[in-house]
């Protein structure tokens, strides 16, 4: 009886390690598979300032849409902007994107991030990426 009561013990045990492991696993095997096989990150980091730029050549091979996140970390507004187009304010606290076709020929893209309404200084963590 003794016997039985042990192998019970080891087996429990070893199902709420395999739950713990593979409750760790899944979420990190289901991140990887959503993004596309073309994602192209061109640029992430932190940046603080009166304000954030970055240009950079981008093909429609490495994908048709390109994404500028940011995350705002600062206590102003900022606003953001691709190409000076589709502009997007965000609160201190919010975060939140805009997005832009890619042409067929290369080309290159402005990223700009800048304070408002009356200026001031931003701080943002930011990310710029290529994806279908």
């Amino acid at each position: 009886m003794k016997l039985k009561s042990v192998f019970k013990g080891l087996v429990s045990s070893a199902l709420v390690v395999c739950l713990i492991a593979g409750s760790s696993i899944i979420p990190a095997f289901a991140e990887s598979t959503e993004s596309s096989s073309k994602d192209y990150e061109a640029k992430s980091g932190s940046q603080s300032g009166t304000e954030f730029q970055a240009t950079y050549p981008l093909k429609k091979s490495n994908g048709a849409q390109v994404n500028f996140w940011i995350k705002n970390t600062g206590n102003v507004s900022v606003r953001i902007s691709i190409n000076g187009d589709l502009k997007r304010t965000l609160a201190p606290g919010k975060s939140g994107h805009i997005s832009a076709p890619v042409g067929s020929l290369s080309s290159k893209y402005i990223f700009k991030a800048v304070p408002t309404p009356n200026g001031g200084k931003i701080s943002i963590d930011y990310r710029i990426a290529q994806r279908d």
